[in-house]
């Protein structure tokens, strides 16, 4: 069954499973719980906990949960899961990038830094960038959800440089974490402001200690540039001088 956690603040939602999960508990449960809060708020946190009590799902439950995810991918601002359930520490690593919002996995002893994180103050959109012009590289680092506004003030300064540069040396990404976006609009403006440059970039360097965001260059090498790294957040140094390499 599912369970409300309630000593949560307003805009986060916490459900913790015990025993077996069916399909009845999402809807009797979850999904009323989810719509309310989206009533309050167009974005909401979520803390699911899968511990020690939890006995697995029955195949209705498993539809419903991805039938939930798809539905709202829009809504959460940040999702985390405690479980030391292999499969499904798998599965949300593997596909959280879909989510809009911020996703991360927690250990069953990690409950307490869950509960922390998911109710941190929200952050401010915020990020931030330095044109190195004389090396012909650009530095991004996003702190929050990324929003519209963040791709109109990133274009005002490069793509003056970009005309009469012609383009970039290398491009050189720092976050810790995934930050998401802060709703569909953003998302589009990410794409279309990556569309209109990604073929004006030589190199991408991605820093960070995220498993998920470690995976891009492999991406990166395939659609967008000809080379891409990644590399740990203790050697940014090492990859800004990789970047501004001439060839």
């Amino acid at each position: 069954m599912l369970e409300r956690i309630t000593d949560l603040p307003d805009r986060v939602l916490g459900i913790k499973a015990i025993g077996e999960v069916t399909s009845d508990d999402y809807q009797s449960v979850l999904v009323p719980a989810l719509e309310d809060k989206l009533t309050k708020s167009k974005k909401i946190r979520l803390l699911y906990v899968l511990g020690d009590q939890f006995d697995g799902y029955t195949g209705g439950a498993a539809w419903e949960d991805a039938k939930v995810g798809m539905k709202h991918l829009a809504a959460f601002e940040r999702v985390a899961v405690v479980t030391d359930v292999d499969w499904i520490r798998n599965m949300v690593k593997a596909f959280g990038f879909a989510i809009f919002g911020q996703v991360r996995v927690f250990d069953n002893d990690e409950l307490g830094e869950a509960r922390e994180w998911i109710c941190e103050p929200a952050a401010t959109s915020d990020l931030r960038f330095e044109l190195i012009k004389d090396k012909g590289v650009l530095i991004l680092e996003p702190r929050g959800e990324l929003e519209t506004g963040d791709f109109e003030r990133l274009s005002a300064v490069l793509d003056p440089y970009l005309a009469e540069a012609g383009g970039l040396r290398g491009l050189m990404i720092v976050a810790e974490h995934f930050p998401g976006w802060d709703d569909f609009a953003a998302l589009s403006s990410h794409l279309r402001f990556v569309k209109d440059h990604r073929r004006k970039v030589q190199k991408i360097a991605f820093v960070t200690d995220d498993r998920l965001l470690s995976v891009l260059p492999r991406i990166s090498s395939q659609f967008l540039v000809a080379e891409a790294r990644a590399f740990p957040m203790a050697n940014r140094d090492e990859a800004l001088l990789w970047v501004g390499e001439e060839d």
